[in-house]
């Protein structure tokens, strides 16, 4: 009986902690703009959609729409969290994205991955073309190839 009473205690302290876990990883998740960003991808989603095909009823998003709730949202990306942060990781974030600094990256984070995401685009396109170069120099390749014979 007492063993019992132990465990009960133990699973209680466990779902406690799970629940405390959680609110905090909302917070973050919140914090960080995170579900924001995935409801704005799914308004684009729609956008590209209704551009495409213009005569959708207008009630034609509606069940989907059941699906981008804010709880949906959590479910979705609190697995994600617990996979990477530890609870004293998540105490941390909070603690800094609450700050002006955090704040302000939170702020210029879609700028800085669109402009990071070009220029990665334009540093592969500019390899690609010296790795080719040089393979073609190599292997004595021709551009464009010559005409066959």
């Amino acid at each position: 009986m007492r063993k019992g009473i132990i465990l009960c205690f133990f699973l209680l302290g466990i779902n406690i902690f799970s629940q405390s876990n959680e609110a905090k990883l909302k917070e973050l998740i919140s914090l960080t703009k995170s579900d924001r960003m995935l409801s704005m991808g799914f308004q684009g989603f729609m956008d590209h959609y209704n551009n495409k095909y213009k005569d959708l009823p207008s009630n034609f998003w509606d069940e989907f729409k059941k699906d981008m709730t804010p709880d949906k949202i959590f479910e979705l990306y609190i697995p994600i969290y617990k996979k990477y942060f530890t609870d004293a990781d998540v105490d941390a974030l909070i603690k800094f994205y609450k700050t002006p600094a955090g704040q302000k990256l939170i702020e210029n984070m879609p700028s800085l991955m669109k402009e990071s995401m070009e220029i990665a685009n334009n540093f592969a396109e500019g390899l690609n073309k010296k790795v080719n170069d040089k393979l073609n120099k190599h292997y004595h390749f021709q551009d464009p190839p010559p005409p066959a014979p």
